[in-house]
């Protein structure tokens, strides 16, 4: 049993004071035999209480203006803290203006004033009303009267209620015309309505409007008939009606919403659209997905299942593991999405991606996907990036030593528009941490001090896998089966102040798999175009193959020692004179005369020199400069005496003498911007005392325009030999050329043109023709309203400026896709899971709109342009982003494609976005290369985004 002791405090009178506790210690005489003496001790410690300060007989009276806090109980009390340390006791304090208590109906009341709301305080929460609190000691019921009380619990929101009834006994209690507010981890809500049930366990509502918006009238709302609430469970409502301002739009049979805080397990959100209910043709195809299971098994781990079913296409399951170990360091997830098709087979694909930080030295990190058929993936995707990007998996492992560095990785690359896998496995890196030998102080060393020692190996394993080539209907073509290509090789050097020794060692192995039968046999083989890479690499006859081995394997091993020298000459110019002695050494399946060993090259020793420096031209004095660096790169080696063997291998060009000139050039336009320098003598510096150097205004540096282009080599010797001085250039030559600017962050340029018509040369004879040809063109440009270029021109003022050479973050996000489009979720969008990496709608709607952002805009264009000469085609394609927001409530975005060739939209996507205040609408359609295409309308509820209204029509093009 459960015994209570009141204690009342502030401005209360005596009597009721005295009455009521009184009458609660008869009550517990009777009850539990409380002794007489305890009882004429509680009567003169309250009379006690009554007396004022310095008062010991108690006939002063009581002065009402008197500071109410004076009236406290002491803390010194021996009785009262005896009272208050009881077990088994509940401790019920009232607060009001007067109170009146009734000893045969054990009725208490107690009264409130203009000023002062009667209160009730027990076990952490309060209580009080306008008007008056009663309280029935028989039933055990507190009643509140007036216009308005007030429910503070000890944790929670403050409930506003007109009359509230609370059943002490039962500890439960009714409310009419209740206001609170309510947060559901999703979000706060404002709660109206009547609530004739409300205890710890659950309440249950009649007539309970609810939002989130927070307006006086507020702009929608919800109305429940009738509703269930768990405190930190879930809210049921049935008979819901959804209003607009005072308009009912919707009517919904059940709401059930989970009312805990943070991660919890539930069923998902079930997505379809209002025409996968209703349809609107009798050829659109239902769609329901997210049917499924969410588990929150620990406070590092989930686990979700769900189902996805596309009627007359898949039924799909889809489901992901999550995991965050923070102490760890250690975090990641692995989903995966099965498909089963409706005219029979199965489909599977996963992403994947790991992140372990085992040390402060070691890291082990993993990311990968996969989709079973590439054909699947272009079929049923709405992703214009995904039908035409590859799927990348990669992995490695990082692990710095106190000698060295090493790094172990892997990667592929799925190509879902012409069904190419390429593989790199493994990819291995070892570096040696720079050693120094002899050091001594600057002052005290010799030429072999502070000597540098540093080495490095290399490995990688490469993979390529095409689809089989059908030769009923095309000719054989050696580039398109698969190979096989593995890398390897060490290098180290010894540097010594200006002079240094390098020496490097290289294997490769190049492995063509899956070659006709007889393919080396000229008289039996099939036709075959690009035969003549073959040729090039070996340089040798073909011979027959034996038995039914239709691999072609070639192998090179190639080596150098290279000793140069730095000597300064004026300012930034450099000469490097330069020793270096190579050799070669091949293996493949065409050199029969080698019996299948290495075949080895002449040594060539070659001598060379190195001309690096920078020469400048200044406009407007000095506040504009040109800088002209160009690279000079000479070398020569004389002629080899070849063997019958190394001749009839390596072919005459490749021994015979070399004397060439390799040139390269960069060149940058300079200047600063900012206030003029002023002359020493006329500059005023505050403050600044007698003798002290005086410091100038600084103008920043920018580079207007910086323009990059490729060393070109000429041969000499070469061009004598095939008696033309443009055979002198190496074959397909092809110069490049790349611009950028400081002032346009966004712009990148690449140019690449084929100088050379070489159609005419046949062997080493034939006329090569002078006929440059733009062959590639890589243009990316993106720009925005805080770029630098309109603050150059004066869009911005002074105070807003930023100084350009401080744009690098504005650069990276100029880079980006503004648009945003990963909104749709990925069970409606993508194939593979996590390829777009599903965001926050709400979020990015909360970036997007506002008052501070109108006018806010991104736009990028990018062009690319790939052609070979003499061919029909070229391969011309041109992207574009736009993003702004023309209101406050507005956000536009816009993506396109266009194959400039072909004359059509390869794909499109676009959405508009309005802000509705607590909700969010948005129009989006998009279209793939495949043909496959989606409009879909959604008006969703920003505070809790499972609450959504859609309207979507789709299509896919390729199984349509």
């Amino acid at each position: 049993m459960v015994r209570r002791v009141r204690v009342g405090w502030g401005a209360v009178g005596v009597g009721w004071i005295g009455l009521a506790l009184f009458g609660a210690g008869a009550s517990l005489q009777g009850q539990e035999g409380v002794s007489d003496s305890l009882q004429v001790a509680i009567k003169l410690h309250l009379e006690r209480l009554t007396r004022r300060l310095g008062d010991s007989v108690g006939l002063v009276p009581v002065d009402s203006a008197e500071d109410r806090s004076r009236m406290t109980v002491s803390p010194e009390d021996s009785v009262l803290q005896t009272l208050l340390s009881l077990k088994g006791y509940d401790l019920i304090r009232y607060q009001g203006e007067s109170a009146r208590f009734e000893t045969e109906s054990r009725m208490l009341t107690i009264s409130g004033s203009d000023g002062q709301n009667a209160v009730v305080n027990r076990q952490g929460f309060e209580l009080s009303a306008d008007s008056a609190l009663v309280m029935d000691e028989k039933t055990g019921r507190l009643v509140t009267v007036g216009n308005e009380a007030a429910y503070s619990p000890d944790t929670g929101d403050e409930v506003l209620t007109r009359r509230l009834i609370f059943d002490l006994n039962q500890n439960r209690g009714t409310a009419v015309d209740v206001r609170t507010q309510m947060n559901s981890g999703m979000g706060d809500w404002i709660v109206q309505g009547d609530f004739p049930w409300v205890s710890e366990d659950v309440s249950y509502g009649h007539e309970v409007m609810f939002t989130s918006c927070e307006e006086e009238d507020p702009h929608y709302h919800f109305l429940a008939r009738e509703i269930k609430v768990s405190p930190g469970g879930t809210l049921i409502a049935r008979n819901v009606l959804i209003y607009f301002s005072d308009v009912g739009v919707f009517w919904l049979p059940f709401i059930a919403q989970s009312t805990a805080q943070g991660r919890r397990s539930g069923l998902l959100p079930i997505r379809f659209s209002v025409n996968d209910i209703v349809r609107t043709s009798g050829n659109y195809s239902r769609r329901v997905s997210n049917l499924g299971y969410y588990w929150a098994m620990s406070d590092y781990s989930d686990v979700q299942l769900g189902m996805d079913w596309w009627s007359g296409n898949y039924a799909a399951v889809t489901g992901g593991f999550r995991y965050r170990w923070l102490r760890q360091f250690l975090e990641g997830q692995a989903n995966f999405r099965q498909f089963w098709r409706s005219e029979g087979g199965s489909e599977l694909a996963f992403d994947t991606n790991h992140d372990w930080e085992l040390s402060e030295r070691t890291r082990v990190r993993i990311s990968a996907r996969y989709a079973s058929s590439a054909a699947f993936v272009r079929r049923n995707s709405f992703d214009p990036r995904e039908v035409t990007q590859s799927i990348d998996s990669e992995g490695g492992l990082n692990r710095r030593f106190d000698w060295g560095n090493l790094s172990v990785s892997a990667n592929r690359r799925q190509f879902l528009s012409e069904d190419r896998v390429e593989t790199t496995l493994p990819t291995a890196n070892l570096s040696l941490s720079t050693l120094t030998l002899f050091p001594a102080l600057p002052t005290r060393s010799r030429f072999y001090n502070n000597m540098t020692l540093s080495a490095s190996g290399r490995l990688s394993r490469s993979l390529r896998d095409l689809p089989e080539q059908d030769l009923s209907e095309a000719e054989f073509s050696f580039q398109s089966t698969d190979s096989e290509a593995i890398r390897g090789g060490i290098s180290g050097s010894l540097s010594a102040g200006a002079f240094s020794i390098s020496q490097s060692v290289e294997l490769n192995r190049n492995i063509t798999r899956d070659l006709p039968a007889n393919f080396f046999d000229p008289a039996e083989a099939p036709p075959a175009a690009g035969i003549g890479s073959v040729g090039d690499l070996a340089q040798s006859v073909l011979f027959q193959q034996a038995g039914a081995n239709t691999d072609f394997q070639a192998e090179e091993l190639t080596w150098s020692t290279t000793i140069d020298y730095q000597q300064p000459i004026v300012g930034s110019t450099t000469l490097t004179p330069r020793l270096s002695i190579s050799g070669r050494s091949i293996r493949s399946d065409t050199t029969s005369v080698a019996g299948g060993r290495f075949v080895a090259a002449p040594r060539r020793l070659s001598l060379g020199v190195q001309l690096n420096s920078d020469i400048y031209g200044f406009y407007r004095g000095d506040r504009i400069r040109h800088k002209f660096s160009p690279t000079f790169d000479y070398a020569y080696s004389p002629e080899t005496q070849p063997t019958q063997i190394q001749e009839a291998t390596f072919g005459s060009r490749a021994i015979q003498p070399i004397n060439e000139i390799r040139i390269g050039l960069t060149q940058t336009l300079e200047g600063r911007v900012g206030d003029e320098e002023e002359d020493s003598a006329s500059v005023q510096v505050p403050d600044a005392s007698p003798g002290e150097p005086r410091r100038l205004p600084r103008s920043e540096k920018v580079m207007f325009l910086a323009l990059r282009t490729s060393a070109v080599t000429y041969d000499f010797e070469q061009a004598s030999e095939l008696g033309h001085f443009n055979r002198g250039f190496a074959d397909n030559l092809r110069i490049s050329n790349q611009v950028s600017s400081d002032y346009l962050r966004g712009l990148s340029v690449s140019l690449e043109h084929d100088i050379f018509d070489d159609s005419g040369i046949t062997g080493d004879g034939g006329i090569r023709k002078f006929d440059p040809q733009l062959s590639n063109v890589n243009l990316s440009f993106s720009l925005n309203n805080r770029s630098s270029l309109f603050r150059w021109l004066g869009g911005r003022s002074d105070e807003e400026e930023e100084p350009p050479a401080s744009q690098e973050e504005e650069a990276s996000e100029d880079l980006t896709d503004p648009s945003g489009f990963d909104a749709v979720g990925l069970e409606a969008a993508t194939v593979v899971p996590g390829f777009g990496e599903e965001r926050n709608r709400g979020q990015q709607g909360a970036q997007r709109s506002g008052e501070d952002n109108v006018g806010e805009w991104n736009a990028s264009l990018s062009y690319s342009l790939a052609r070979t000469r003499g061919a029909m085609d070229a391969n011309q394609m041109l992207q574009a982003t736009l993003a702004f927001q023309p209101t406050e409530k507005w956000s536009v975005n816009w993506r396109t494609s266009y194959n400039v060739e072909a004359g059509v939209f390869n794909d499109h996507i676009i959405s508009f976005q309005r802000d509705l205040h607590r909700w969010e609408a948005d129009f989006s359609f998009r279209q793939t290369a495949t043909g496959n295409w989606t409009f879909m309308f959604e008006v969703a509820l920003t505070d809790n985004r499972d609450l959504h209204f859609d309207y979507e029509q789709r299509t896919a093009g390729e199984n349509r």
